[in-house]
Order: C-alpha cells, then structure tokens, then sequence
C-alpha cells in the first residue's frame, strides 16, 4: 500500500473494455512526512474518494485485475482504502 493524494480525474476516449465503467483517479504518492513525491499513478476508485483525499493505493496487479473480473485487464493499482 502506497500512501497518496487524489491530484486529479483521469480521462479516456478509448480504453480497455474492462475498465469500462470504472472512475480512475490520478494520485501523488506521499512519504512518511506528507510530502508529493515521484511520479504520479492512475488507479482505480471503488470507494468514491474525492480530488485532494487521502487514499492507500494498492500496486497489486493480481488484486486489480481480480476487481475488474478480467485476467488480462492491463490494470495495476486501485484505491484501497481512504485515509481519514
């Protein structure tokens, strides 16, 4: 789990038909004192965070593709959880 913050909505014309449906969000990863750092990720949202949250994003492929019923998915990371 990568500590972030939603810094924006991701948007596509064309995409893999089993993200179809799915909210994807950009996050900035945080280190330990709250800091941006590194590039940003897109991930897909389950739990409908809001831009500027605080969300744990998971990089687990597997769990990814699992959520979206598709083995060949190219997905990777998905919002876990929101920080309070």
């Amino acid at each position: 789990m990568i500590p972030a913050q939603v810094v924006g909505h991701a948007v596509s014309s064309h995409g893999h038909p089993s993200l179809k449906g799915f909210k994807m969000l950009l996050c900035q990863a945080l280190d330990a004192a709250g800091n941006p750092g590194g590039a940003p990720m897109v991930a897909i949202d389950l739990f409908g965070a809001g831009l500027h949250s605080k969300v744990f994003v998971s990089t687990d492929g597997v769990g990814a593709r699992h959520l979206v019923h598709d083995k060949k998915s190219p997905i990777r990371n998905f919002i876990q959880g929101v920080i309070d």
